[in-house]
């Protein structure tokens, strides 16, 4: 069996988090969104200025931490806008932790008493923040955002997690070891089925965490006419951990269900693009990544980065359809767009290198295919150093390339460098070395070298066991590459 291929794309999912409270009844009016801004104790923030970004105003708040914000005239009772901390209060320097990602819907224009949106701030470098499980829940969200599914790829190019948890921890002026303790301690101890489900995503405990975000959009569900966002929420996150245990078709229920409560969500309709093409069901799967594309490229002009990921995604798609033609073309545009946008040395230049490469050693272009896959690796090596679990990927891309040209020491080298870069950075158990170890197994066996082969698609598989679960894809593939090992070896004894 051969070798997965890792190709991968930085493209973020996300939905939002937030709760309307209970207060006395706010004068409300069309076009207006009513906001009440308050510290993590519930106390009203006064002298803070909230604005709605694009074309919307601006305002700021009273004595009471309320503010009038007049919206832009094409927005309308349950549209999404995203919300921004304008200007702090006089010595005061806050970060916004509700919403988690600032969007929130439009609520009723009508007098009702819960027709506003609760926004929550703290201070910057406010380490009491690591104390209150509010506070921890939004950041938690943050961070399994950054790790959420990128690419169609099942063994795709991950965000690094100490990265996600790192740039979280900078943005609230936090350290990120003590926010990494504080998130693990808040998970052990906290009793809402919600955000235990956070903390055990961010472990990577998908099982554990996909059973406590089904029974939490239930609950959810059962408040859906109080509370949409908490429902998109919840389907979200559950995708997010059904992906991650290998369960697309359940995964793209859960991101249909946040499609219907934002049907232009580009963003869902990516996630559901990837679980559909994972699933099998490349006919339902291009015509979402299609529209994702289609969506972005109106918004955001047709040069602009986040279209070039969309490309990607659809790219890979028709590769794995066979459709190099089209693949080709959309990685090329992807590939020009970014060169332009982000500069030669950007990183994410060396994916679109790395799966403009997939494809011509598809087709067996070989000669075209090599000097892609050196030229992403020196990117990652000088832009992210020698060490970064990328340079390892990389380092596998070009040694399968090199195997498949018979270039067995050239390929046997840069499997056993990706091997030890992932042992260093990511720990000895790691699925990711699980990975690493199957594919250096399977270059030995080519060569026919059993004995060093064998030991370790072994640690390979209880690796992948352990972490993943025995019926994991990635179980099952290494368990098959065991197993084809052990037949070819007795094949060949008998023949002697």
């Amino acid at each position: 069996m051969s070798r997965t291929r890792r190709h991968w794309f930085s493209l973020i999912c996300a939905v939002c988090l937030c709760r309307c409270l209970s207060a006395g009844i706010l004068w409300m009016e069309a076009g207006i969104l009513v906001v009440n801004v308050q510290d993590v104790r519930k106390h009203p923030v006064s002298g803070v200025q909230i604005g709605v970004e694009g074309d919307g105003g601006s305002a700021v708040t009273d004595d009471h931490g309320k503010a009038r914000i007049r919206l832009a005239p094409q927005n309308k009772e349950k549209d999404w806008v995203s919300l921004q901390i304008v200007k702090s209060p006089l010595g005061k320097d806050l970060v916004m932790v509700s919403p988690w990602d600032s969007r929130t819907p439009i609520p009723s224009f009508e007098n009702e008493s819960e027709n506003f949106v609760r926004i929550v701030v703290v201070e910057y470098r406010d380490r009491a923040a690591l104390e209150n499980g509010s506070v921890l829940a939004a950041l938690t969200a943050k961070i399994n955002q950054g790790n959420a599914p990128k690419t169609p790829e099942k063994e795709g190019r991950e965000e690094d997690p100490k990265a996600n948890l790192a740039a979280v921890a900078q943005q609230f002026g936090l350290d990120p070891e003590d926010l990494d303790k504080a998130i693990r301690a808040w998970g052990e101890k906290t009793t809402d089925t919600y955000e235990a489900g956070l903390a055990a995503l961010y472990q990577r405990n998908y099982p554990d965490a996909s059973a406590r975000f089904r029974q939490s959009l239930r609950q959810r569900e059962e408040k859906l006419a109080a509370d949409r966002k908490a429902v998109a929420d919840a389907a979200f996150f559950l995708g997010e951990s059904l992906y991650g245990e290998g369960k697309y078709k359940n995964s793209a229920i859960a991101f249909r269900r946040c499609l219907e409560l934002k049907p232009d969500d580009t963003v869902f309709l990516n996630n559901l693009g990837l679980s559909l093409e994972l699933a099998g069901d490349y006919a339902g799967a291009e015509p979402t990544y299609r529209r994702a594309l289609d969506i972005r490229g109106q918004v955001l002009g047709p040069n602009h980065p986040t279209v070039a990921q969309s490309q990607n995604n659809l790219a890979e798609l028709l590769q794995a359809k066979g459709d190099y033609a089209g693949a080709e073309l959309l990685y090329r545009r992807a590939l020009a767009i970014d060169e332009k946008a982000l500069g030669p040395d950007h990183p994410y230049v060396a994916v679109n290198l790395n799966n403009l490469a997939s494809l011509l050693e598809a087709k067996g272009d070989y000669a075209g295919a090599e000097p892609l896959y050196r030229r992403a690796l020196a990117i990652d090596e000088k832009v992210l150093g020698p060490d970064h679990p990328y340079v390892a990927t990389n380092l596998n891309n070009l040694a399968e390339l090199l195997e498949a040209k018979g270039d067995y020491a050239g390929a046997e080298a840069r499997f056993r460098r990706a091997l030890a870069i992932r042992e260093k950075v990511l720990g000895p158990d790691h699925p990711d070395v699980a990975t690493a170890l199957n594919n250096l197994a399977s270059l030995l066996q080519d060569k026919g070298d059993y004995a060093d082969a064998e030991p370790l698609y072994r640690r390979a598989l209880a690796i992948a066991e352990k972490t993943l679960g025995p019926e994991a894809p990635r179980s099952s593939a290494i368990r098959f590459n065991l197993k084809e090992l052990i037949e070819e070896e007795s094949s060949k004894k008998t023949e002697k």
